[in-house]
């Protein structure tokens, strides 16, 4: 009978427990004190109880679990990984601490007083206040009235913006897509209002240059373990871009219709993975 051949760079950190599985043969083996234990079975019948793991994840070759990437090598195309739920949550919660969107709290290129009302604001994950507004506007010769515009109309544009991804890709909140059940659809458009929220941030300061490109990486790693789909996101992204800017040109705000188009620009091109 024919045993998986694997090995694990020195320098990788505990992985936990293993399984590794061919169609009629799985062997069980957990870490102890350095060095794998004795633990085997020869049957996926008589595996240990899977009710106190948490998470499954199949990869090819390489893959990101919970953790630095460890490269793997083996001879099949189905290996799993199995973590424990304790590490889970650590490494989510590790991930919420670190990710981030908004970098013009530290872009220099801003007055230090409009960096220390945004950084306030986006502490809060809120939108600027209309004191704020007013203010970030006289200073960076915005248009108060383009901004307030685009805050108030964003909940309309999100949900067009997300109908249209569904209307072209159905699939995502059918059982099984990447999007159900419906909770995690709803925490994909909350986070759609969290982008826009820092876009208006950039059309308010007259920067494009909105994000933060170390928060950003966390960000993605974190969708990368929850499993969200990324490229859907940017759909939305892009059609809230479209509609971001022509609703600002068809007001006449020509400067900031141009500011928000770069913002949505930097943001799509952080969150792409292809664009590292």
């Amino acid at each position: 009978m024919r045993r998986w051949r694997w090995r694990v760079k020195a320098d990788a950190p505990h992985l936990g427990r293993r399984f590794f599985y061919s169609d009629n043969f799985c062997v069980w083996e957990e870490r102890s004190q350095g060095a794998f234990g004795s633990n085997r079975c020869s049957s996926p019948a008589s595996q240990p109880s899977l009710r106190s793991l948490l998470w499954i994840r199949r990869i090819d070759c390489m893959g990101i679990l919970l953790g630095p990437q460890q490269d793997i090598v083996r001879n099949s195309t189905r290996l799993m990984f199995i973590t424990t739920e304790t590490e889970y949550r650590a490494k989510i919660n590790l991930l919420v601490r670190q990710a981030n969107v908004c970098g013009l709290g530290s872009r220099e290129t801003i007055p230090v007083e409009v960096r220390t009302i945004i950084r306030t604001a986006d502490s809060a994950r809120r939108p600027l206040s209309l004191n704020e507004i007013e203010y970030i506007c006289a200073i960076c010769k915005s248009s108060e009235k383009a901004v307030i515009e685009l805050i108030e109309k964003s909940p309309k544009m999100i949900a067009k913006a997300s109908a249209s991804l569904l209307h072209k890709q159905p699939g995502l909140i059918a059982q099984g897509g990447e999007l159900f059940p419906e909770h995690r659809a709803a925490a994909c458009w909350r986070d759609c209002e969290q982008f826009i929220r820092v876009v208006t941030y950039g059309v308010a300061s007259n920067c494009t240059v909105i994000t933060d490109k170390a928060g950003i990486k966390s960000l993605l790693e974190l969708y990368m373990v929850l499993g969200v789909p990324v490229k859907a996101l940017l759909c939305v992204l892009t059609e809230l871009k479209n509609l971001s800017v022509n609703r600002l040109r068809r007001s006449g705000y020509e400067r900031e219709s141009t500011c928000a188009q770069g913002a949505f620009d930097d943001l799509i091109c952080a969150l792409n993975p292809k664009s590292e």
